[in-house]
């Protein structure tokens, strides 16, 4: 790991050992993609680069059917749950301040958060869904909790429910545990999470088409169409602050992608914990569902195919929401970065692109 933080950080890598992408690659690619689009694979934006140089970025379909807009490359998109990697860069950087410890119990940052069980469930707990703690959309799903209700009102619901297991002895992606991680980060900011959020990453990286609104929609962005090829209607109590729901691009999510492993965000022992596996699919409750695999601090930690039959190490997160789908991925060593939206509920990340890049 230490190696490929090293190479990660230092932004080298050697072009005999390492397969590369250039420019002269765009027509393999565009075909590639333009059969997944044809296969109804995508839906929305794709790009792809070799660290700093775009290979490739195209969009497809339709960001409105009735008035025959197509989606753009510039099309600003509901990120979803990829926002919890913000919300780890955010945490682990009160961790290097030393406002928080990773051991800490939330009872001793969140008092008010007052479940039977918040002296046992750590930062760490939360950051790597290790908490035990149900997620709050679930319940709301399965009608044990209201939708349309402030973010303290769900977690104060959820203080009353039981634990899906012991802190720390099991695996369960939980929402929850990432509204917790926002309300410790506003605590010790003094500042509502989309303002510190634009100021220590959007800002920061020069960001400056990403923001925030409490609707699914905003300036720039897409109809969201339903399985049934219905719009989806706004979501007005989408503005929960910690697990997700940012308004970026393509453009913008390729900067965060860079910047990851490198010194504009976090120290170098930092993005070793966070890119460390903490949690593993065969430690959870369930066998099935998103972020099925190894599970860092908000990122998913994988090996992927990259050249022929040799896989690399990949970090990144996918996200869901209603209408709407996407996922950032950046292979460690090789700095090539994905991402993708989708304005159809669609799988975030076809295995079938993965597949097929690595034959380039």
């Amino acid at each position: 790991m230490k190696r490929f933080l090293l190479l990660l950080i230092l932004g080298i890598s050697s072009q005999s050992t390492i397969a590369q992408l250039v420019s002269s690659d765009y027509s393999k690619i565009d075909k590639i993609v333009k059969q997944l689009y044809s296969e109804g694979k995508i839906h929305g934006g794709v790009l792809i680069a070799q660290g700093e140089n775009v290979i490739y970025q195209n969009a497809f379909g339709m960001a409105d059917r009735d008035l025959e807009i197509p989606n753009s490359t510039n099309t600003r998109f509901i990120i979803n749950s990829m926002g919890k990697m913000f919300t780890a860069v955010l945490t682990l950087q009160l961790v290097e301040e030393d406002s928080i410890a990773l051991t800490d119990p939330i009872s001793k940052h969140l008092p008010w958060f007052q479940h039977p069980r918040a002296d046992d469930i750590t930062i760490h707990h939360l950051l790597a869904h290790r908490s035990g703690l149900k997620g709050y959309f679930m319940e709301q799903i399965q009608g044990n909790l209201e939708f349309f209700i402030s973010q303290k009102d769900v977690l104060n619901k959820m203080t009353t429910l039981e634990l899906n297991f012991e802190p720390g002895n099991g695996y369960d992606y939980s929402n929850t545990g990432y509204l917790l991680l926002g309300e410790i980060i506003m605590k010790y900011r003094k500042a509502d999470y989309y303002d510190i959020q634009k100021e220590r990453i959007f800002d920061s990286l020069g960001m400056k088409s990403s923001y925030n609104s409490t609707s699914i929609y905003g300036p720039g962005s897409p109809v969201y169409y339903l399985e049934d090829g219905t719009p989806a209607t706004p979501f007005p109590h989408s503005n929960y602050k910690g697990d997700g729901g940012t308004k970026s691009t393509l453009q913008d999510l390729h900067k965060f992608m860079l910047a990851v492993g490198t010194d504009k965000l976090l120290k170098p022992e930092s993005w070793e914990l966070m890119f460390k596996k903490h949690s593993l699919p065969e430690e959870a409750l369930r066998k099935w569902g998103p972020h099925f695999e190894p599970y860092g601090y908000g990122c998913s930690v994988m090996n992927l195919p990259y050249k022929g039959v040799k896989n690399e190490l990949a970090i990144g997160h996918g996200g869901a929401g209603y209408g709407s789908s996407d996922f950032m991925l950046k292979f460690v060593e090789s700095n090539r970065i994905i991402i993708l939206w989708h304005n159809e509920s669609l799988r975030a990340l076809p295995p079938e692109l993965l597949t097929e890049l690595a034959k380039l």
